[in-house]
């Protein structure tokens, strides 16, 4: 027996969770608590805003969940975002190691220094007056982070072709059919796009490969690692497994980084006080801090979470029961779906105090467990990239706050709106550059 919840028809709690997931989750919660049935295109379960709940489900067996099918037919089949179990723990051991500790440290120094190229476009703004659209900027950005993370500068591939290949195949990806299984059919237009982008990225991806194998230099990058990588069997990656997992890596990589980026500087530029004290944290480092030195600084890590949790990018974490499983004082059937609305209990006041008000702080003030604050999912499945993200996050914002003075170019409060899968500003959060600035002494010089 599951708790009750809102009796509307499918097609319209669909549309909901699809359209304005906060503002429907708070009005599910404050009718029906933490814990409620609800009822989708995509299948029917439990949603939890409860973060003892969630510690349940994370806690569960994997084995317990198999993988929502819209996740293989987006990824692939052996997308880390698409396996479950076992098979997903392996792979979480090869791959792991990518993401974590030293290799992090070897990448900041990529973030900077592509982040200081693109920042170049601040004085094109400043000169002539212009209007620059933060999340479009930002995604150019992280677009090209992640491009040189997983194919390192590796001169035999096309850059902008990569660039065009991959945002033909972000941008293909429509809300109608990543929460409508019934769209996700050759007669459906915009499902047929994607498929025929996805083919067009695979043969992209295949044709690096072939170069590589052929003149035996998997490189350093990630996809160098992927080439050489053996499981515990002494068995390598297949080139169909390495395809899904770069298209993973690359769309989870920007697309969601870049809208966080664009927040970012949207609350900062909203409070100003913020801004000033983060100012002079860089400050301190000197002329030109390092960007290992970047990432540690504390307040600007305390920025980089409260950005993340009061504009939570992905609002929910959905597991499909392949047992039944019990939660509280319920058991989601066999088939059922359980949610943890992650958008729920990062605006829930009993966990974070006022959180309608961006106060980063509150991560200085206080240690949140691991099922309050839980922008990046959480259990098993927990996103590979979170480090290297929150890296990327940390970098960018300092170098662009310390070295450029900017303004919201509109008094309007900015939205968040459905892109894709993802959250993001409605509009984009559109900034004046009015002059550059020294990140030492606060001297504008332009």
């Amino acid at each position: 027996m599951l708790p009750p919840g809102p009796r509307t028809p499918a097609f319209w709690q669909t549309y909901r969770y699809l359209s304005e997931p906060r503002a429907y989750s708070r009005a599910v919660v404050a009718k029906y608590g933490r814990a409620s049935r609800f009822r989708v295109l995509n299948g029917n379960g439990l949603m939890l805003a409860d973060p003892d709940l969630a510690r349940e489900v994370f806690a569960a067996d994997p084995e317990t969940f198999e993988t929502p099918p819209v996740l293989r037919d987006l990824f692939g089949p052996h997308s880390l975002l698409a396996t479950a179990g076992a098979p997903h723990k392996r792979q979480r051991k090869l791959l792991n190691p990518r993401f974590h500790g030293s290799s992090i440290k070897a990448f900041v120094a990529t973030m900077q220094r592509v982040i200081e190229k693109h920042l170049g476009a601040f004085q094109g703004a400043a000169d002539t007056g212009g209007v620059v659209v933060m999340s479009a900027f930002a995604q150019t950005l992280t677009l090209d982070i992640i491009l040189e993370t997983v194919f390192g500068d590796d001169a035999r591939m096309d850059r902008a072709e990569g660039r065009e290949v991959l945002i033909g195949l972000t941008n293909a990806l429509s809300p109608s059919f990543v929460f409508t299984a019934l769209l996700r059919t050759s007669m459906f237009p915009p499902w047929r796009r994607f498929v025929s982008r996805r083919a067009v990225f695979d043969a992209w991806v295949d044709r690096i490969i072939a170069e590589r194998r052929a003149q035996q230099t998997p490189g350093s990058d990630v996809l160098g690692v992927m080439l050489e990588a053996r499981y515990e069997d002494g068995s390598a990656m297949a080139d169909a497994e390495i395809r899904d997992q770069v298209w993973t890596l690359l769309a989870a990589g920007h697309e969601t980084t870049a809208v966080a980026m664009a927040w970012g500087v949207y609350w900062l530029l909203r409070e100003p006080a913020v801004l000033a004290r983060l100012r002079a944290e860089v400050g301190a480092l000197g002329r030109e801090p390092a960007p290992e030195a970047l990432a540690r600084l504390p307040y600007l890590d305390a920025i980089v979470c409260e950005t993340l949790r009061i504009e939570p990018i992905v609002t929910d974490v959905s597991r499909r029961c392949r047992v039944p499983l019990h939660v509280g004082p319920w058991t989601v059937p066999q088939g059922d779906v359980v949610m943890v609305n992650v958008g729920a209990i990062l605006d829930d006041a009993a966990v974070f105090r006022e959180p309608e008000r961006f106060q980063p702080e509150r991560f200085l003030e206080n240690s949140f467990g691991a099922t309050q604050f839980l922008p990046f999912g959480g259990g098993s499945k927990r996103c590979l990239g979170a480090a290297f993200a929150q890296a990327e996050l940390a970098i960018a914002l300092a170098t662009i706050a310390s070295t450029w003075e900017l303004r919201l170019a509109s008094d309007t409060p900015e939205r968040s709106k459905r892109r894709n899968i993802t959250m993001g500003p409605g509009t984009g959060v559109r900034v004046r550059v009015l002059a550059a600035r020294d990140a030492a002494t606060g001297a504008t010089t332009s």
